[in-house]
């Protein structure tokens, strides 16, 4: 008997669509996944999302053969526990760690993403370029000249999405409006004592404040080398406010690399040796593109992976109740859905937009991070694990 629940098209194997992909799997509604990189390593899938209240995040929403959330732990191999901490203007730490009472996962994007990938085909190499729908079907043409013909169409596609135009009949450049910061980004690898020293000031990643700007420095990754010894892909962040940052011809847009990573380098000269050291351990080709990396800088609010999750579940559940032939129930439904998670993003991006000046302040309770409130880190304790004597 054929599914009477939509046809869904997903464009878009991000976190989102992908978690939308396997809410749907379970409950046996159709789909189908593009994407528009060439391959799943066609490019960096990004930093890391902290993951908490994973009960209630997912909702037992996800099918049974998935390997468990864990493999996807940053700092795997490593017998550490997630752990971010805020190193405050005053000197205060402050600190979330995963704990049976504040418990949080921090996984690596790439892990996740090939975790949440298992079952699901995805068809890659494929760019929206226009939508048609009459009263029945949507159909999606890509770039290549292909096409796909659905229920319904539902646009993961991130930030920039080639759906979100063709919905709001507005280009993309006259919806998003710049977080008014200028923001440099790096990476590296580090070992050794300068690993250690790293993971003491947070196992898996701090936010420091300087004179008039942020850093924030954390884990990406761990290898073990073929003599057993731990080595660490490191990002860093460099933040400050800047109103000017959506003109064109900003400096960040024109500037070369170099000149980014000799900018970032100059300004973290304000802090503590330890703290600028994975800036200064940074060469110009690993400074990447001016990026909204929001997630990773701005840890005390729950970052858009959580929302893309909590939506996709959400939506999962209005997909597999509705009938395709019921077409006024399911305009009903997903028009309610919309409203719900459109009000809730706003209100997430509003206090977004304040976080990082009232952890700077301190005014208000202790900042949030991965949805736990922060407690009193009264000093940095040695690293509790040797850094040497893996298994590669």
């Amino acid at each position: 008997m054929p599914s009477q629940t939509p046809h869904v098209l997903i464009i878009g194997a991000g976190i989102g669509g992908l978690t939308l992909a396997q809410c749907l799997r379970k409950q046996g509604v159709t789909f189908e996944v593009f994407e528009r990189d060439a391959s799943a390593s066609a490019k960096g899938q990004g930093y890391c999302v902290g993951l908490h209240d994973l009960e209630g995040l997912f909702e037992d929403a996800l099918p049974d053969d998935l390997p468990p959330l864990a493999d996807s732990f940053h700092l795997r191999p490593l017998p550490l526990p997630s752990q971010a901490v805020f190193h405050l203007p005053t000197g205060r730490m402050l600190y979330v760690e995963d704990t049976p009472e504040t418990p949080c996962l921090r996984v690596n994007r790439l892990r996740f993403r090939q975790l949440l990938s298992t079952g699901v085909d995805i068809n890659w190499g494929k760019k929206a370029a226009g939508i048609e729908e009459d009263e029945e079907k949507v159909t999606v043409v890509f770039e290549d000249g292909t096409s796909a013909t659905g229920d319904l169409v539902v646009g993961a596609d991130g930030a920039f999405s080639g759906v979100r135009p063709y919905i709001l009949q507005k280009p993309n450049e006259e919806v998003l409006t710049p977080y008014p910061t200028a923001a440099i980004f790096g990476e590296t690898k580090i070992r050794g004592e300068q690993l250690e020293q790293q993971l003491q000031l947070a196992y898996s990643g701090y936010l420091v404040f300087g004179p008039d700007f942020t850093l924030f420095c954390g884990a990406n990754c761990i290898d073990i080398s073929d003599d057993g010894e731990a080595i660490a892909d490191f990002y860093w962040l460099f933040s400050q406010a800047d109103e000017t940052i959506g003109r064109s011809d900003h400096w960040l847009k024109t500037s070369s690399t170099q000149e980014k990573l000799a900018f970032a380098a100059e300004k973290v000269q304000a802090l503590d040796p330890k703290f600028r050291a994975v800036v200064e351990s940074t060469t110009a080709e690993n400074v990447k593109p001016y990026a909204a990396w929001w997630d990773a800088l701005i840890p005390e609010v729950p970052p858009g992976a959580i929302f893309a999750i909590r939506d996709a579940v959400q939506l999962s559940k209005v997909l597999g109740a509705i009938e395709k032939t019921d077409t006024v129930l399911m305009n009903s439904k997903l028009n309610d859905y919309q409203k719900d998670v459109v009000s809730k993003g706003y209100e997430a991006i509003v206090e977004a937009r304040t976080a990082l000046q009232k952890a700077r302040t301190g005014t208000g309770k202790n900042p949030l991070a991965w949805g736990h409130e922060s407690k009193v880190m009264e000093k940095l304790n040695p690293l509790p694990i040797q850094l040497s004597g893996w298994k590669p």
